[in-house]
Parts: C-alpha cells; structure tokens; sequence
C-alpha cells in the first residue's frame, strides 16, 4: 500500500520522459512518376499517429513505441498503400517510402510486406535489438543466457561482463524506467521473456539520455495491447513428477528432471473502446533444484558424534546423497506484468505494473543436510528420534509501477512525460517458527516444536545455547533441529522522474530533458540469541553469570550493538531516517558509552542532456552532452588515519566523519555514421561515462566502521570502504557494416575502452590518534583498459532457415578484477598494483552461432515445424596458478580450498592471471510443432540445454589447474596429517573413511569449493523440457 500510495503521488505531481524507448518512421511519397505528393496522410493503423509530407514528399513520425506496425499513405485520385510488418526499433529511425499509383477506384488499397532492414544507417554505435519473435525463437530463456548471445557480452559464473566491465557496470531499464539496484548495480526487476516486445543491448556508445553505465545498457519494452484480442496458454517442465526427482524414473530425453517447471499466461486486446487497450501475464514458476548439478550419491551409514565437547550426548547419524537431483534449495517465483495504453490523438499514455514475489529456501548442502532435510537419530542410549527440517525460508518481493505519456505539439514537435516507482522488500524466516525469531533459538519452543521431552533428545545445552554440530572424520555437520540463521530484512524504494523536449529543424533532430533519480536503502539483521537477556533475571545469573532484563523491550541499547545490526532500522527494527544515538544508563560515563546507527541511505542522481541527430544522405551525427550529479549520500574520513571514537563503545565519533557530497559528471558523446552506399556503411563513436561505484562498496554500519577502523585486529576479506567516488569511462570505436543483396549482412567492429577509478582495496600502516592500528579499507584506484573486435553476421530466412552469429575477439587487463581482489596482499603491507594483467573475467574468444529452420509445407504434418539450435563457445578464463604452503589454518573440510577465500599465505608460481581454463563449448536445441484449428492454434515444445552433455570446466583449483583435483586429498604431503589423525579403515578396503568421505563430499560433489567460492566448478548437464502452447 506504501508503494502505491508513492506512486500515485507521483503520477500527479511530476513526470517523466525517456525517448530512448520510443523510435521514429521516416520516408517519402511519391507518385508512379516519381514526383513528390505533398499533403499526402501517413498513418500507423490502430494508433493516433500519423503526418503529412511536405512539399518534398518526405514525412516524419515521432514518438513511436518499439514494436511491429502497419503503415498506411494515402492521396486523393490515388490507391492507398498499406505496407505491414514495419518494424521501429527505440532510439532508431525506420526508412518507409511509398509509390503510389493513380486510381479512378475510391478505396482502392494495396498492401506490401516491409523488407526488415539488415543494416541500421542511423546507428552510431553497437545495439543489437531483439524483437519479441527473435526472443520466442531462442533456444534460451532467462536473461542472462539472451545477453549473452550479444557480440561483446562474456557471461561468468552467471555475471554478465560486458566489453571488458566489472558486471557491476550494466544499467538495465524497463519500460524506460532505471530498474539498476544503487546497491548491487544488477537488474532489479524480473520479466518473464515473453512479456517483452523489444530488448535491445548497446554494448558501445550511448545516447546522452542514458546515465549510470559505463559498459552497456540492456532496455526491455513490454508488451501492449492491439485492435484484437489475443492470448496463449503454456505449460512445461523437465519431467518432474514423474517418480522420484533425481531416480531413473525420472528421465526426460535421457536427462535427470531437477523439478523445474512453468505455467505462463498472457491476453491482450481493446479495453472499453479503441482508444484503450491491455496486455496482461501471469507467470509460476518452480525449481526444485535451482543448481542443476551433477550430483554423485554416497551413502554413510551408522556415522558416530566424535567431538569431544558433545562427548556425554554423542549422538548417532548416517549421510546420504544422490545422483544427479541436489534436493533442499527449492525456489518458487510468481510475476504479474501488464500495461494499459491509451492512444486518443495528441497524446498517448501507458501504465506499466510489473509485480513478482520470489521464495527461496537457504541452508542446504551436505554439511548441513542433517538439518535442512531433517534427521533420524540415535542417542547414546540407543533411543530413536526423527527430527523434521529445519531451514531458512526467503522472500524477496518487487512491485513496479509506471506511467509514460507522450503529447504531439505539431508533427515535428513532442513531449514526453512519465513516472516511476519501484519498491523492492527483502525478509527471510524459519521454517518453524516464521519471522518470530525471539522463539528460533529458545529452547522451550524448540521442544514444544518437536514434541520431544529434553531429557530423551535436544539440540540444546541449556535454554539458549546450542549444542555444537556433529563431527565425524575432523569434519562437522550441521546438528538437527538447530537455528538456520539471523533474522534480517531490507528494502530499497526508488522513485523516479524525467522529462524530455524532442522537435525536427530541418535535418536535426533534437532532443532536450532531464532525469531524476531517488533511493531509500534500509538493511537489518538481529541473533536471536539476543534472546538471553530477555530471560529470567534470578536464572540468567545462576546459569550464565550475567544480568538479564526480563524482556526484549527492556534489554539496553548497549547489550543490543553485538547481537542487532544495520542501517535505516534502530536497534529494535523500526524505520528511521535519521543517525540514532543511545547511550548507557549509568550517570557520568554518557562519553563512554555512545553509540549509534545510521538513519536511511539516500542516494540520488539528477541528470540533463541535449542530443542532435544530424540526418543527412551523405553522413549522420550523434552528438550529445550529459551532465549528470551524483549524489551518493555517504560519509567519508575526515583524516583516514587519525580518529575520534568513544571511550568504551569504540563507536567513531560523528565529527570524525564529514559529508562526501555531489560529484558533478560532464559527459559528452558523439557518434557518426557514413552511409557510403544503399548497403554499406562506416561509423565512429566517442563518449565519457560517469557512474556510482555499488553502494554495498561504500553502505557499511556503524558497528562495521568500529569493528573494522576503531577496534581493528581482524583480517576482513570484505573490508569496509568510505569516500569513493564515481568510475569514470572513455570508450571509442569503429565499424564497418555491409549487407549482401537482401540475404544477409556482416558488421565489424573495433573498440578500445578506458576506465580510471575502480573500487579497490588499500591499507592505512600508519594510525594516529584514537586508532588502534593499521586497517584495510576501499577506495578509487584501479584502472583497466579493453580493446577487441567484434563480428555479428545475420541471413534472413532463405528457404525455411535463418542464421545468426557473433563472434569477440577481446583482451581484458587491469590493476584489478574486484575490490577485493588484492586484499591479501595488501593486508601484508604490500603496494597497491600498478601493473596492468588479464582480469579474471577475461575471455579472449567467445562466441555463439543460432540457426532456425521453419517448415512451411503442404503437408499438414510437417507444416509449423520450426527447429533452433544455438552452439556457444569461449574459451575459459584467466586465473593464477599458485603454491600453497602445507598446514596453516584449515580444517579436515576445508583444506583443499582454503587458500582460495584466505589468500594471504599463498604464492604466485606465475605473473597474475597468466593460465586459463579449458574452453567451452555448447548446444541447446529447441523444436516446435504448430497445430491449427479453426481460430485456435496448439504448439508442442521441446527445449533441451546442453543437448550433448557436455562436462564444461567453468572453474579449476588454483594449485592443480583442475576442476577434479584440488590437490590435497591426492597428495600426501598435504593430507598425511589429516588422514593419520582421522584415518580409519573400518571396511578394509585398503581406503581410510575419511579419504572416503573427502572425495564423496568435495571431489565428487565440489562441496568445498561451491561453500568457500560460491561458484561451480562445471557447467550444469543435459536439461530437457517439453511443453504445450495454446494460442488465440
């Protein structure tokens, strides 16, 4: 309701405009003489839109959405020409000339069939566009998997990097709204593809009305209504439901069903009259193992507690896993999508609403499947128990709400106007006891849960402790029936308001506006076992020694700093704008005991532009300036190495902070194309780039900026960063495009791209006043530079097939790939980099091929055939071959990859980045079958992702260069002291347990790995979906 309200304040009292969504149809009308025939009337049937040649014959029409259109001229004495299937791209001007024939007949109409162009002359840089049936006919399906079929674009452990970029410098709009979390940089509202009528990614240059990205911009348009009403129905999976998910049963086309399936839905048509018309979607979706990994099953049975602090309550468990299906992670999604336009002449206005609520369950995994899956027990005493599971249930929900207006002045002058409000809610629960967590870690509603008295079972030793987890072989395992995590939510409110001039003088066309943008940015987080000093007063001390308050809402302040957490909350979870102090109960030592939280971020972004499209025969120039000012709302250091802290609390004193301010960007861009025949053409573009650095970068608590500044001590692998300024880009390039006849085109290009301040890490080594000592903070510093060139051809449809290919040639380098991608080094009080090396994300080769086949035949049981498939290849990325030395701070878990998330023992064997993973390559494939009856049409699907299960290597261990051997396990020097000290061999089969465990948990299953990287080593197997489509 908050939202609405928002929004619908919004919608009244400021507007917005985005022209980057709308394009432009322009042409000439001449006679069969080819004389020019002025006054003749341009229409686009079923809208308001329309205009009249001039005395030349030439026309224009503005402000048109993206999407497909019929194209109606007309002159008195002469037949009307109809010309279907004009397609408008945004930001683009579509070429339509008319011939017209004279005609004694009245209403006469002829109609022709656009020839869609394989070259864009008026483009100035790379956009590749995509229309909604190009979309339909892909092999792939999310986000991600389309983008990355774009010339330009690397996909890595599913982040999207494009021409050389960290992932974080994508801007992605909706409906030409800013859909960019401030915080992440990622796309912050999800669409079901087949809401979209047109994604295009300009992986180049920019338009000046585009801020916020310094490596490309992705734009989705929605779907709208038509003049009829329309529809489909589509249901599919990967064969879940059959039998047992994961078993042989359970196969679809010779793959393993992972529990994914879709119901989508979607009507459009008029609404009350012909001015008004709608588009809806309803989608549901399911993945009852989002991983979609090959899982290898083992089975360890009768498995005994042996750590020594649960020695008098050892319990006894078993272990078990299965091939292929890795269960406990389900995610379940719904989204509704509409749009309502209203088209009555001069002005024209679409409301958007996109609304999507995403459930996911976390805590899964092997080391903690006895309490995600749940457990049967045996106790020391041989009784039975069967413990449910136990996990983390997450809810992440996003309502957008959007209105966009245009008003026709003249037919060479247009307003544009339009309104945003994005909300996105983020809260996670147990799956016990839901948001209630003053109950998940209290022992008497644990017990009153389960239904078991204490004294036979209890995950606890006392009301609020936990057991310790089992272990078993040096390694532990999550103990049944304990708490999954902390409470914690967050929200980000942004709304948003622009509005743009755009009129026609002669051959300019030129474009004036502003945009601005707002964040509200809150997080939260709380223990419960805060919980202990809400207990009984006379218990809390016989049992703990300490003093307790009785309840929660009693509880000080100062007790809350180590166990409540965040910003935009106070301590006790309620909204707040403002910093809030508290301060201690005892007289006399307020100074002391101060500290605070910090009210909510809000970051803005006001921007203006003017652009010129300078359209000629000869030569078209983009030119543009934006000024843009960056607002990120955040504190910085007066002095980095001298602060004011209180006495007792640690917390930094407030006057030891100052106010960052605006950064005011001047960014200009142009771009220029050189039409050198009707099929060949040469452009150029050159433009600055300004954006925020991600916010989580510099969002940091108060508690955060005492643990890490303040109190110090402590190695942090994310360090907290303060003061940073905005990334700044310079990028050029060059390309050439040539069509061939009507059959296909080639476009090459080349680009150099420059970036100078990049979050990196640094280290203060010389602490003055109240610092303890030195400390590791972010700040600007890296740079990178990216050259290549990219090849994108296209053949239209020649007798049923259709192709299209790219392929980028491109080398990566910087001084880093992440802000924290030195830290290690640092933190031993080593120089900053200022060497350039291939960045981690780098990819020399990368490319993909799609061929479509469509089967028009007389024969009824072949016709309405259609087959795709796309083959992707790469070929693997950069990483540092290294030594790690024997021992250290690991465990019998971990020590295979601990060196990989703690780097700071391990040593280079080589120049940094200098090896690369194998090459990738894969084919998806996806056939369709259509079915017509009567005014009804049925689709049979399939779609099959790696249709040869191929086993790709996304990652490798750093020591071994492989993704099947870390190199502990396999070499003694390493592993002896672990297998000496666990190394049973109850079987006798010449193995001890725990290499036997070691190799079934993180050789075969790469639990290690994906725990400490969050990252896969190999690319998911074989994925078949099948699926039925009714259309109407």
């Amino acid at each position: 309701m908050k939202n609405i309200i928002k929004c619908t304040l919004a919608l009244f009292c400021v507007s917005i405009a985005f022209s980057q969504t709308t394009g432009k149809i322009s042409g000439t009308i001449v006679g069969e003489d080819g004389n020019p025939l002025p006054g003749a009337n341009v229409v686009i049937k079923g809208s308001s839109s329309g205009a009249s040649a001039d005395e030349n014959g030439e026309y224009q029409i503005l402000g048109i959405t993206g999407g497909t259109y019929m194209v109606s001229a007309s002159y008195i004495g002469y037949s009307s020409v109809d010309v279907a299937d004009v397609l408008v791209r945004s930001s683009l001007t579509t070429k339509v000339d008319f011939s017209l024939k004279m005609s004694s007949v009245e209403g006469q109409v002829v109609t022709v069939v656009a020839e869609k162009p394989l070259i864009q002359v008026d483009e100035t840089s790379s956009v590749t566009s995509l229309t909604s049936q190009e979309l339909r006919s892909a092999g792939v399906r999310d986000l991600n998997s389309i983008l990355a079929t774009v010339a330009g674009v690397v996909m890595q452990d599913d982040e999207i990097h494009i021409r050389g970029g960290r992932s974080n410098e994508v801007a992605y709009y909706l409906n030409g709204a800013s859909v960019t979390d401030a915080g992440t940089r990622a796309n912050m509202v999800y669409t079901p593809i087949e809401t979209v009528e047109e994604m295009q990614v300009q992986v180049g240059g920019y338009d000046a009305e585009v801020s916020g990205a310094n490596s490309g911009v992705v734009k989705r348009r929605l779907k709208q209504g038509s003049d009829t009403f329309t529809g489909s129905f589509k249901l599919q999976n990967d064969g879940g439901g059959i039998g047992e998910l994961g078993g042989s049963s359970n196969e679809l086309l010779g793959s393993t069903s992972y529990g994914h399936s879709n119901v989508f839905a979607q009507v459009g048509g008029p609404l009350l009259n012909e001015k008004l018309k709608f588009y809806a979607a309803f989608e549901s979706k399911a993945e009852a193992d989002p991983y979609v990994k090959s899982s290898v099953g083992f089975n360890f049975q009768n498995l005994g507690d042996e750590y020594g602090a649960n020695s008098s309550y050892a319990d006894t468990f078993n272990l078990a896993w299965q091939d292929g299906y890795t269960p406990g992670s389900e995610n379940k999604n719904t989204n509704i999508t509409s749009t309502v336009t209203y088209d009555g002449g001069p002005a024209k206005v679409t409301l958007g609403l996109v609304q999507n609520n995403s459930n996911w369950n976390s805590g899964s995994g092997i080391m903690s499947q006895l309490r995600w899956a749940g457990a049967d027990i045996t106790t020391m005493d041989g009784s039975s128990v069967s413990v449910d599971p136990r996990y983390m249930k997450n809810e992440y929900k996003t309502m957008m709400l959007s209105m966009e207006a245009t008003y026709s002045l003249s037919e060479t002058s247009l307003l544009r106007f339009s309104a945003n409000s994005l909300n996105t809610d983020y809260s996670n629960e147990d799956s016990w006891f839901g948001k209630d967590w003053e109950k998940w870690e209290d022992s008497t509603h644990v017990q009153n849960y389960l239904g078991i008295d204490d004294s036979i079972w209890t995950p606890f030793k006392d009301r609020y402790t936990q057991k310790s987890n089992y272990q078993h072989n040096g390694m532990f395992f999550s103990r049944p029936g304990t708490m999954a995590g902390n409470y914690s939510m967050s929200s980000n409110d942004k709304q948003g308001f622009s509005g743009s001039f755009q009129t026609l003088i002669g051959d300019h066309d030129l474009k004036l506006g502003f945009d601005y943008a707002s964040n509200e940015i809150r997080t939260y987080s709380v223990d419960p076992a805060l919980m202990i000093y809400a207990s009984d007063t006379a218990y809390a001390l016989s049992e703990y020694g300490i003093t307790s308050y009785g309840s929660r809402q009693d509880i000080p302040a100062w007790k809350y700093r180590v166990y409540a957490d965040g910003f935009g909350y106070d301590l006790y979870g309620n909204e707040t704008d403002e910093r809030t102090f508290y301060y201690t109960d005892v007289p006399g030592v307020e100074a002391r005991d101060t500290m605070y939280v910090d009210g909510a971020k809000k970051p803005t972004e006001f921007g203006f532009f003017l652009q010129d499209k300078l359209e000629l025969d000869d030569v078209i120039i983009n030119a543009g300036v934006r000024v843009d000012m960056l607002n990120p709302d955040e504190e910085t250091l007066v002095s980095i190495d001298s602060i004011g802290q209180y006495g007792q609390s640690k917390y930094i004193r407030p006057e030891s902070w100052k106010d960052l301010g605006t950064f005011t960007e001047i960014q200009p861009r142009l771009g220029v194309s050189f039409p050198l025949t009707d099929n060949t053409n040469v452009y150029g573009y050159y433009g600055r780039f300004s954006q925020l650095v991600d916010l989580n970068s510099t969002y940091y608590t108060a508690y955060n900026y005492r643990t890490q500044i303040a109190v110090g001590g402590n190695y942090y692998s994310n360090p907290v960063g303060f003061g940073l300024e905005p990334v700044r880009t310079t990028q050029y390039e060059i390309g050439f495009k040539r069509s061939f006849g009507n059959l296909a085109a080639l476009k090459v290009t080349g680009f150099y791209k420059n970036q100078k301040g990049l979050a990196q890490s640094d280290r203060v080594t010389d602490p003055k006043g109240d610092l303890a000592g030195a400390y590791n903070y972010v700040r600007n510093g890296d740079f990178a530079t990216t050259r290549g060139l990219e090849f994108d051809f296209q053949m239209k449809r020649m007798n049923g097939f259709q192709a299209r290919a790219n392929y980028t040639l491109s080398q990566a380098e910087g001084t880093g790939s992440s802000r924290s991608g030195y830290i290690s080094a640092v933190d031993r009080g080593s120089e900053v980099p200022q060497m350039i090396n291939p960045l981690d994300f780098n990819q020399n080769h990368v490319g993909s091929v799609s061929l479509d086949y469509e089967l028009e035949s007389d024969n009824n049981l072949a016709d309405g055939l259609d087959v795709n498939l796309l083959f992707s290849f790469s070929s693997g990325h950069a990483y540092t071959y290294v030594f790690r030395p024997v021992g250290g701070q690991v465990s019998a878990f971990d020590a295979g990859v601990d060196y990989m998330s703690d780097t700071r023992s391990r040593e280079a064997l080589e120049a940094i980045n200098a090896s690369t993973t194998p090459w990738n390559y894969n084919l998806d494939l996806r056939v369709d079958k259509d079915f017509k009856f009567g005014g009804y049409g049925l689709t049979v699907f399939a779609r099959v992702r790696n249709l040869l299960d191929v086993r790709n290597v996304l990652n490798v261990y750093q020591a071994t260069g492989s993704a099947d051997d870390d190199g502990f396990i396999s070499d003694g020097v390493y592993s002896a002291a672990f297998v000496d000290l666990w190394g049973e061999d109850a079987d006798g089969d010449g193995v001890t347990d725990y290499e036997e465990m070691y190799r079934a948990i993180n050789i075969d299953n790469d639990e290690s790995y994906r725990v400490y990287t969050d990252e896969y080593l190999v690319s998911s197997p074989r994925q078949a979906f099948i699926g039925i489509e009714v259309n109407f």
